[in-house]
């Protein structure tokens, strides 16, 4: 029984008149940009100081030590590139200084810019669990809504869609097309893994959560550590400890975004999700050395505030 391994906030008024829900995928790309363009690759921080690399990523003034250096010499090696940089070569980048300085005094702007927006509700999918697809170590509710690991392997089936060693399980149905919104109620989880995946990814052997891999997922560790699982990691921070996991996926605007259900914050959005073939939801409960932990429920769905009904995705599997 293995974990899944990992390669190494926010606002919207739901009565705004500005950015209403057809164009808040814009707003999440503009603001994702903008906190990406201005945020060290090292302590995730605004970018203080901010000091150029020959292979144009910079870092904080302060965080220079940190890198590694070029064995037997003092070059450094980029974080995010391996691309080594001579030490005389990094300059200060007070343009890059001046636009992190605006972006943090514009950060309530945008918290209030992405937050979790009421009316994404009109797009609930009414998801269940895969049962083909769970882990023998996996618990599954009768209803197919609710997960957890055991002590005792389960003698299920043995299907080609099953994963066979990674932990984990796929939601039903799949996505082609279209917006789609679901809720995950990760209660006193320590660790967990949720977001969405490609439906061909390997099902087979240890399972490396990576988007280069087809899997854009929030990931918890250590009971509190929180992280986006790109290349390398995104260490994310939030208020408070998360309680209930929203995941928005547009699948015409290729992204997907995870939230703070029950107080409407964003945590995290995914850019440049593949919609090349069919995305499928993903939950991994974690398997801490006593075999027993929290349960990864599938939230109801809940009134959305309008009159449509919850739109239920083209495909169902």
């Amino acid at each position: 029984m293995k974990r899944l391994s990992l390669v190494t906030t926010n606002r919207l008024s739901p009565h705004g008149n500005f950015f209403t829900l057809c164009t808040f995928p814009l707003a999440v790309d503009m603001a994702a940009l903008f906190q990406e363009a201005s945020s060290c690759p090292v302590c995730s921080d605004y970018l203080e100081k901010p000091m150029s690399l020959e292979c144009g990523c910079a870092v904080c003034l302060k965080c220079i030590n940190s890198l590694q250096k070029e064995p037997h010499g003092e070059d450094l090696l980029c974080c995010c590139s391996s691309i080594v940089s001579r030490k005389n070569k990094i300059r200060r980048n007070r343009q890059l200084e001046r636009l992190a300085s605006h972006i943090k005094e514009l950060e309530p702007k945008l918290k209030k810019i992405l937050q979790m927006n009421p009316r994404m509700r009109k797009f609930q999918v009414d998801m269940t669990l895969d049962a083909n697809t769970a882990n023998n170590f996996l618990l599954i509710s009768d209803d197919l809504r609710s997960v957890r690991s055991g002590r005792i392997r389960q003698n299920r089936q043995d299907l080609a869609e099953r994963f066979d060693v990674s932990v984990c399980i796929l939601g039903s149905p799949r996505f082609t097309c279209g917006r789609h919104c679901w809720e995950v109620d990760v209660g006193t989880s320590t660790e967990w893994d949720l977001g969405v995946c490609r439906e061909s990814v390997h099902r087979k052997g240890r399972i490396q959560l990576t988007t280069e891999l087809g899997f854009w997922t929030v990931s918890l560790r250590d009971g509190g550590r929180l992280s986006a699982t790109t290349v390398p990691l995104t260490f994310l921070f939030v208020d408070r400890k998360l309680q209930r996991v929203g995941i928005f996926l547009d699948m015409g605007m290729q992204n997907v975004s995870f939230f703070d259900a029950e107080s409407g914050s964003h945590v995290y959005t995914f850019r440049s999700v593949s919609a090349e073939e069919p995305l499928r939801p993903f939950l991994a409960p974690s398997v801490p050395p006593n075999g027993d932990q929290g349960v990864l429920s599938i939230c109801p769905l809940m009134n959305s505030g309008t009159t449509d009904a919850p739109v239920r995705p083209g495909e169902a599997k």
